[in-house]
């Protein structure tokens, strides 16, 4: 709903829409992929590595396509697309992080409650 917020407030054209939800679908898919991969260690980084890429691509496009499109927008809305868009972009870049570092991306630097409380107040 976020990005979707983000796309409207932004009034981006629908193909710009979708393409940003189909990767964020695609960027989840994988992500829940790799969660639930408990066989290999290894596999489980290879989908992380895969969510991680989609939401390379997701950011791009969010910074390029997105911010093309909102730039037609007036002063405070303008502002406002600017300051909520970076704040996504620099949340979202904490998941992949928090993921591999933790106990799930196996270099387990902090355990699961700690992982657990940091993916809530990302959430928040």
């Amino acid at each position: 709903l976020l990005l979707l917020d983000l796309c409207l407030l932004a009034e981006a054209d629908r193909t710009t829409i979708y393409t940003l939800i189909g990767i964020d679908l695609f960027m989840v898919g994988t992500g829940v992929a790799g969660a639930l991969t408990r066989s290999d260690q290894t596999i489980r980084v290879v989908w992380w590595a895969i969510s991680t890429g989609a939401l390379l691509v997701l950011l791009y496009f969010l910074f390029e396509t997105l911010s093309e499109q909102a730039s037609r927008l007036s002063g405070e809305r303008a502002a406002l697309f600017a300051r909520l868009r970076n704040l996504t972009i620099a949340l979202w870049l904490c998941y992949p992080v928090i993921w591999i570092l933790g106990t799930e991306g196996g270099i387990g630097l902090f355990g699961l409650g700690v992982e657990t409380a940091l993916f809530a107040v990302l959430d928040l």
